[in-house]
């Protein structure tokens, strides 16, 4: 009871209309020094809603001018008691890549410490063996997962557009908060400036004019990501949306270019990406990376915050893309990215992710 209620704000937090919601809180508190005010007003406060963490801070003390209060009613004296409060905005959470990775390490088993010693110091005929089990089991996985579904993602505008707040996230994209239609949650002049859409126009000619055998040829050689491959050619008789929606589908590669680029490659532009317009070049790089000093010398480096905006950029264009009913499968071998890690980015954007069992790509999610 001397504890001080918690007022708790969650931005874009989708609740689900089918199933019922499991909301769990946790809160935290800095017991490092107690008598020293500003640690003991350190508070982390943690809800977990369907499995999609939201973590907010408080750093706040008492000794400002004005301050939060709860009302708090006595049902026997009919009395009401009003006690001080602290407000905490809940945000979503998204994992960076290293922090996966640690936690991947702590939670190996003794078997796969051992393989991996193994497969280190281990004789040849040992490493041969271990890799002989790793290729069978991932013929059963992928056989498997092929067989039973396919993830597809859609959006409820609902929540998306009640989150006035969302904007205010850096990590995920400008969500247009007036939306009333689904079409409208996503403006594609946030993602996509109307310099890049001109400069993209030469390049989405040989597109428009593809035929299958075409697409056949560019899967050979590996020449586009297959989420993009996958939706060529197409049959749009309206020339400019046409090029609209082609220059989506370019951008999206050239975001997953960047994406996959190696840390030492980040620096050479134009070997990364030939024959591609320098306006668009320049804004993925302004937007996803940063230049700094290091031995003396400019280098170009992406951190995990910059990453995890990158791959929600990507997400959002295919939301657009697919008129907001996706199947990402493709996108997961394109980028290399966990299916869980793109499943938890679509949720905190707001999207309920689910799964379809069938035959691969033949079962469809009505929206």
């Amino acid at each position: 009871e001397d504890k001080e209620p918690i007022i708790c704000t969650a931005s874009n937090v989708a609740k689900s209309k089918t199933f019922k919601t499991k909301t769990a809180f946790t809160c935290y508190q800095n017991t490092s020094d107690l008598s020293n005010p500003r640690l003991a007003a350190q508070r982390m406060l943690v809800m977990d809603c369907d499995g999609i963490q939201s973590v907010g801070k408080s750093w706040e003390t008492k000794n400002y001018g004005s301050q939060y209060m709860v009302g708090v009613l006595d049902r026997e004296t009919n009395e009401m008691t009003l006690r001080p409060a602290a407000m905490i905005n809940l945000k979503p959470y998204v994992r960076s890549f290293e922090e996966e990775d640690r936690q991947k390490e702590d939670e190996l088993s003794y078997g796969e410490k051992y393989k991996q010693l193994a497969m280190t110091f281990g004789a040849n005929r040992i490493q041969k063996s271990i890799r002989g089990k790793d290729r069978v089991r991932e013929m059963e996985s992928n056989t498997l997962d092929e067989a039973m579904h396919e993830a597809v993602v859609s959006v409820d505008t609902a929540n998306l557009t009640q989150q006035a707040d969302l904007h205010h996230n850096d990590i995920l994209p400008p969500i247009n908060t007036d939306a009333k239609e689904l079409s409208d949650v996503f403006l594609i002049t946030d993602l996509i400036s109307e310099a890049e859409i001109t400069a993209l126009v030469p390049f989405t000619t040989v597109l428009r004019e593809c035929t299958q055998v075409h697409v056949n040829a560019w899967k050979e050689q590996n020449k586009y990501p297959e989420f993009m491959l996958s939706r060529l050619p197409i049959v749009i008789e309206d020339d400019h949306l046409a090029h609209l929606y082609l220059s989506e589908l370019l951008y999206i590669s050239y975001l997953v270019t960047l994406l996959k680029l190696p840390p030492k490659s980040l620096g050479n532009k134009k070997t990364s990406f030939p024959n591609t317009p320098s306006v668009v070049v320049d804004n993925m790089y302004k937007k996803f990376t940063s230049v700094g000093q290091r031995e003396g010398k400019l280098r170009t480096s992406m951190s995990d915050k910059q990453r995890n905006r990158l791959i929600a950029h990507i997400l959002a264009l295919t939301l657009i893309v697919d008129k907001y009913c996706v199947r990402y499968s493709a996108l997961c071998k394109d980028t290399g990215v966990k299916s869980r890690v793109l499943s938890d980015t679509y949720r905190s954007m707001g999207c309920s992710v689910s799964k379809l069992k069938g035959e691969y790509g033949r079962e469809v999610l009505s929206q």
